[in-house]
């Protein structure tokens, strides 16, 4: 270990120590951490933010001997590195000792290494931790790391405060360092309010001294990356390429779904026919002017009955001019609900849907020979759909294919907090509100209660339909 202090950049571009050649943009952002207490960086996907955590952890313990000056007699001093979860944070420690083990001037610091922590000589560690307040509070923080601070989300039941209070217990820790101490707040962006957000806003405002912020494209960051691929990423999800690849805080609330849960659950396959699966259920999002008629089309996997399949979906969208009478209005709901009967039936006619001008959808369905149950859609239970939906998909239960208007509604989807609550919205994106995604929750819900020897499940939260709720004389 060297016993003057070197610089970030300089242990980089020296063969003996990081031996890591920077892009540009990386020069730029690990200059700025050479010099500020607080960097805040928003980036696109893979833009090597978890690398640069790791340099920086490495360079704090191994090559900033003025550290020590702050440390009691045996005490310890730590870069700490917490992430969404405890695999993640690992990362971060598993490219550090990668690093570190490639020098030959740093490897014999290296006195311990486990997947959390890095042990050096010197009285330095590098450890990991999930999201949690609690984790490293108390500790001699020199170097706090914060890895996509935008989704610090412990569980469902905490809301994005979550990355404050994280930010409010391990903060003060690095106070021990003075303006020696680093921290770094990392992350592809979110939503524009929550913690990152407003951390990253308040730092590129000027709000706080000795704090510097970055905001950089994937492709600003890494020119690795192929031109072609991004293209790709762009036309295949718009929505999703301006918050992963253009570092643009976009929505609102977090994302509901994480993006590793949708892609693992998409198979390269078109629909497939109702033999190919059992038990199917069409989920159905009803509409007829404004917004695109959804439906989702889930069954039982005909191997593995605990996996559903996707096996159709579709939106129908509106005419872009709006009917003149009663009787053309009519004649627009007819067409459309005509389609959709065609292809219930053809998945065996079980149907649900919500309640939007639900007795007319009831009863015209019922003519075409589609048995159709009401689901009231309230906050409660459109939340408690989309939480089968989202335990589905992480629990690998449940098959998608790649229907493009479907995976964008699935990607944005968000938890918007209020007075306290959290609700689930699909912000508005051109003509889309979600129609697909809506039915496909209201499917999968579905199927968790459907019994296997056919009724349908009947509990107090539903709600059917009698003769006299039918009134079909006038359009939807």
């Amino acid at each position: 270990m060297t016993a003057s202090s070197i610089g970030l950049l300089a242990a980089c571009d020296d063969a003996a120590l990081f031996n890591f050649p920077l892009w540009p943009m990386q020069r730029q952002i690990l200059g700025d951490v050479e010099r500020a207490r607080l960097n805040v960086w928003a980036l696109g996907r893979r833009s090597g933010k978890t690398t640069g955590m790791a340099l920086v952890g490495n360079w704090s313990c191994l090559l900033r001997p003025e550290l020590r000056r702050f440390l009691r007699p045996r005490e310890r001093g730590y870069a700490v590195a917490i992430a969404p979860n405890l695999r993640q944070a690992r990362r971060i420690i598993a490219e550090a000792r990668a690093t570190v083990e490639a020098s030959p001037i740093l490897l014999d610091s290296l006195i311990e290494a486990t997947l959390d922590e890095l042990v050096f000589a010197g009285d330095m560690a590098f450890a990991a931790f999930p999201c949690t307040s609690r984790g490293a509070r108390g500790w001699p923080i020199h170097t706090l790391l914060l890895d996509e601070a935008a989704w610090f989300v412990a569980d469902e039941n905490e809301s994005f405060q979550t990355g404050e209070q994280v930010w409010r217990a391990l903060a003060p820790a690095t106070a021990q360092f003075g303006d020696e101490a680093r921290i770094i707040v990392s992350s592809t962006p979110s939503a524009p309010e929550g913690f990152f957000a407003d951390m990253h806003g308040k730092v590129a405002r000027g709000e706080f001294e000795d704090a510097v912020a970055h905001q950089a494209t994937s492709a600003e960051s890494n020119p690795m990356l192929d031109p072609a691929f991004l293209e790709e990423e762009r036309r295949r999800d718009p929505d999703g390429f301006e918050l992963e690849y253009m570092a643009r805080f976009v929505g609102g609330g977090r994302l509901f779904l994480d993006e590793a849960d949708v892609t693992a659950a998409i198979v390269d396959r078109a629909e497939i026919p109702p033999e190919d699966g059992t038990g199917w259920v069409c989920g159905l999002d009803p509409s007829f002017s404004s917004d695109p008629f959804g439906l989702a089309v889930v069954g039982r996997d005909k191997e593995n009955p605990n996996r559903l399949v996707v096996g159709f979906a579709r939106a129908w969208r509106p005419a872009r001019r709006k009917p003149r009478s009663l009787e053309e209005q009519r004649a627009v709901e007819d067409a459309v609900l005509a389609e959709v009967a065609e292809v219930c039936a053809r998945y065996g006619g079980r149907a649900v849907t919500d309640q939007y001008k639900a007795a007319g959808v009831v009863d015209r369905l019922r003519r075409l020979g589609v048995s159709t149950r009401l689901e009231a859609m309230n906050e409660n239970s459109k939340t408690a759909a989309y939480r089968e939906l989202r335990a589905r998909l992480v629990a690998r239960e449940l098959e998608l294919y790649p229907e493009a208007q479907l995976l964008s509604e699935l990607r944005r989807i968000r938890t918007r907090f209020a007075a306290g609550r959290a609700r689930v919205e699909i912000p508005r994106i051109g003509g889309s509100h979600g129609d697909i995604a809506q039915a496909l929750a209201l499917a999968v819900n579905e199927l968790k209660d459907w019994q296997s020897k056919g009724h349908w499940r009947e509990d107090d939260d539903a709600e059917f339909l009698t003769d006299s709720d039918l009134r079909y004389d006038d359009p939807l």
